[in-house]
């Protein structure tokens, strides 16, 4: 019988991988947010921008939140607002989302 305990290794492997680069897009008013993806964490929404922020909002105001987000990039790019065109290009792009097959 020994006194000395053994202590778990530590995985250098998961401290050594960044930010996963995955998730949904961001689709707002019919618009693709670049640089923004959300995990869907059941009651709360995550959102990242542009893989290095992250921020969770319950479920019942992730829309507006990312919204807002959506609006302020949008006006921080120089834009008067998200659908707003310019002669290069949209903001966001519009996008159609297929939520289901037709039948």
């Amino acid at each position: 019988m020994s006194n000395v305990t053994e202590l778990p290794t530590k995985d250098v492997i998961a401290g050594m991988l960044g930010p996963e680069r995955s998730g949904h897009s961001v689709i707002v008013a019919g618009r693709l947010i670049r640089g923004m993806v959300a995990y869907d964490r059941g009651a709360e929404i995550e959102f990242v921008l542009d893989g290095r922020f992250s921020y969770s909002f319950p479920r019942a105001i992730a829309l507006l939140a990312a919204s807002f987000a959506a609006q302020a990039m949008a006006i921080g790019s120089g834009y008067s607002h998200l659908g707003a065109a310019t002669k290069d290009r949209p903001f966001a792009p519009e996008v159609i989302a297929m939520t289901e097959l037709p039948s």
